[in-house]
């Protein structure tokens, strides 16, 4: 509940009308607090057209038009080159979900020449398209035309995808608008849904806040008044905390791991939502129920914290195009780092239908940020003075009462080197570990090589399988194994653990917290005495003394190449009593006494 200083009683009121669905004839009675026109998230302009063009588009044609025709922007080689028509207007582009039927409507080799030929009847595609484009000609005279992927880019057509999909970047931050089916589950749900007018009516109520003031007075001046405080009875707002969460963040189009560079990257998104529209911009996130914004507060683990909620899109550069931060500006440079680690974090929860496509559907967003971080892209991760403290990833397992699942994997084929947060894929997310310059970490990277794929022109997509980092590190060989609990189900052996190995083959019994990376696919190679050798990197000493470290397995007994397979963290107060975290086994800089520093592979 939310107790403004001003008052709300004429902001809350019916929809014009009696329809209880959404007016398809007016696309401004959506009640979103802008309408694009007013609102660019950036300058406040919207140009007549845009500085780049997609290499295909659907012409909307005038409304009422039966069909839509596929145009070509630009001169193509090939068998596809054929006529090209030079657009004159923006457009806008549609995120949806292809759905799990198998059945889709796209763009084949078979078909492109009927599409820019005769063009593609209306009633033949899908309600959320057939809806996509009703809605786009009622936006503005100067849109003109429609990107929607499934028919833009050839599918089943490798060389056409890879040369499109590193175009994302571009499609995206220059459309006019975003048309997100953001509740539906497929493409035959549409846009628009029967709804109750009356569920968008705010609430509110008269809160007597003169016991709160004086227990706040009693308490600050030990019973003396304050004098006044304003008005007793405040008129005050009910906020759902939920909202935002409930009817976008988790909505089906927003679990898809393509859409996140589409909420980002374009100026603005109109969501049209389970029960009613929301518009996110580069300035507001609001709805229909919320017309002048959404409140800054979020539920989490059931408790409602306040000033807690991150707006996705100021996560990058505010201005519209590609605007770098100052790179003499030490703060913006990090909080660049920053806000890549909450991109990431939120990007590894979403789904994608190919796998080996985790790169290239973060791609265009590593483009807009490379404006800011101006440094070599390396597999997901970004070769600055931060890359050590950006290889301190880590997996949390899922806990369902009373048990820890780890449900996450190593995809199928390669994709990414282990040390890279992209090899594995985790429904639950992975956590980042804390920016941090590499001189006040206790590893030190000394040699990067990693590639990109030959055949694409993005330094932001595939890369190459053998790519490696070496760092200088200290290490201690540590065997893993599991740990038993009790449970209300009874025993469990559902988390890890590990013991140090001395010289003479003992095993020093520890504590810690143990986080690997894909239990399901490495346990057979990692836990246990016949394990291969696995290694414990001490890596960075946070401010609560806890030591972080890598876990690395040796491909090869006696090989200087390893394997990432986990994080570790030692807790300072499991420790305080033995030699392995006493202050006398560890020098001033960090590094542990009478231990060899090495240089190691990790692959």
């Amino acid at each position: 509940m939310q107790c403004p200083n001003k008052d709300f009683s004429n902001r809350f009121k019916p929809l014009s009308g009696s329809s209880h669905h959404i007016e398809k004839d007016d696309p401004t009675e959506f009640g979103t607090h802008d309408s694009p026109q007013e609102s660019s998230g950036s300058d406040g302009l919207v140009s007549s057209c845009p500085p780049f063009y997609p290499t295909r588009l659907l012409a909307l044609g005038s409304t009422g038009e039966p069909f839509v025709k596929l145009i070509v922007t630009k001169p193509l080689g090939g068998q596809h080159s054929g006529h090209y028509v030079e657009p004159d207007g923006q457009y806008v582009s549609l995120s949806h979900c292809w759905g799990k039927s198998g059945k889709r409507f796209c763009l084949t080799e078979n078909n492109i020449g009927l599409f820019t030929s005769k063009g593609i009847p209306l009633k033949e595609l899908p309600r959320t398209f057939r809806d996509a484009v009703h809605f786009a000609r009622l936006l503005s005279h100067n849109v003109k035309y429609i990107w929607i992927d499934s028919l833009c880019i050839i599918q089943q057509n490798e060389a056409d995808w890879l040369q499109e999909s590193t175009l994302m970047y571009q499609v995206y931050r220059n459309s006019y608008c975003n048309i997100s089916a953001t509740f539906a589950e497929n493409s035959d749900y549409g846009l628009y849904a029967d709804r109750d007018p009356q569920n968008l009516w705010g609430e509110e109520l008269s809160l007597n806040t003169n016991e709160l003031i004086q227990s706040e007075s009693r308490i600050q001046t030990g019973g003396i008044s304050l004098g006044s405080y304003g008005p007793l009875i405040q008129r005050c707002k009910i906020v759902d905390p939920s909202h935002w969460g409930r009817k976008v963040e988790n909505a089906p189009v927003n679990t898809r791991a393509w859409v996140l560079q589409e909420r980002l990257l374009s100026p603005r998104i109109i969501h049209f939502c389970e029960d009613q529209i929301a518009w996110e911009c580069r300035k507001l996130d609001a709805s229909e129920s919320s017309t002048d914004g959404i409140a800054d507060v979020e539920l989490k683990s059931g408790e409602i914290r306040e000033r807690s909620r991150i707006r996705l899109k100021s996560l990058v550069a505010q201005e519209y195009g590609q605007q770098s931060l100052s790179r003499n500006n030490e703060d913006a440079t990090k909080q660049a780092q920053v806000n890549w680690n909450q991109i990431i974090e939120t990007f590894s929860k979403t789904n994608l239908t190919n796998p080996k496509d985790k790169l290239m559907a973060l791609a265009g967003i590593a483009e807009q940020m490379y404006s800011q971080i101006a440094a070599p892209y390396v597999a997901g991760i970004w070769d600055t003075k931060y890359f050590a403290s950006q290889l301190l990833w880590f997996v949390e397992p899922v806990f369902q009462k009373p048990i820890f699942f780890h449900p996450s994997k190593r995809p199928a084929g390669y994709r990414a080197p282990s040390f890279s947060w992209a090899a594995i894929d985790a429904p639950q997310g992975i956590r980042c570990g804390v920016i941090r310059e590499e001189e006040k970490l206790l590893i030190k990277v000394v040699q990067v090589d990693v590639r990109t794929e030959d055949h694409q022109s993005s330094q932001f997509g595939h890369v190459k399988r053998g790519g490696y980092i070496r760092i200088e590190c200290q290490r201690f060989p540590i065997v893993v194994g599991k740990k038993r609990r009790l449970t209300t189900e009874g025993p469990r052996e559902d988390i890890f653990t590990w013991k140090l190995v001395d010289e003479g083959g003992q095993n020093t019994r520890m504590q810690p917290n143990v986080y690997l990376d894909s239990p399901e696919d490495d346990i057979e190679h990692v836990v246990g005495q016949r394990s291969r050798s696995v290694w414990l990197v001490p890596a960075y000493k946070n401010e609560s003394g806890n030591l972080i470290c890598l876990m690395l397995q040796q491909k090869v007994e006696h090989s200087p190449q390893f394997q990432r397979v986990g994080l570790s963290v030692i807790p300072r107060f499991v420790n305080s009593g033995m030699e392995f975290m006493s202050e006398a086994s560890v020098e001033e800089n960090g590094w542990f006494k009478g231990v060899d520093k090495g240089v190691i592979e990790i692959v």
